[in-house]
């Protein structure tokens, strides 16, 4: 299984980092990049990244202290939306999201299994 992580620059990068340092993650390849807030990650842009993968992981700050107030509100939404459509669509493709401070991965790994159950 193939997986695209992005994480916001505050917190979701740098956990993201610290759960990759792990000796055994749960997937055959995982490519991890950064940006500035998961409020910027469109409709569209999940779609495109989908289109070369198996499933998407987010990771942000937590709901009620996002850097940017509403950015990761805004991704669990558009998550929401995207799975759904995939599901429609019969695809099983996958968009996860995980809050997280800098130095927890706990919620990355719980998401993570996820992700692998839902493919099964």
């Amino acid at each position: 299984m193939k997986v695209v992580a992005l994480g916001c620059d505050k917190s979701g990068y740098p956990a993201l980092l610290r759960w990759g340092e792990k000796e055994l993650l749960p997937f055959e390849e995982v490519e991890v990049f950064s940006i500035p807030c998961l409020g910027l990650v469109t409709e569209e842009m999940i779609f495109q990244i989908l289109e070369n993968s198996d499933a998407l992981l987010l990771a942000g700050c937590p709901l009620d202290s996002c850097h940017n107030q509403k950015g990761s509100r805004g991704a669990y939404l558009k998550t929401k939306r995207v799975n759904s459509l995939l599901q429609e669509a019969d695809i099983s493709k996958k968009v996860a999201i995980a809050f997280v401070t800098s130095g927890k991965v706990g919620e990355i790994e719980k998401v993570s299994e996820e992700l692998i159950w839902r493919e099964k």
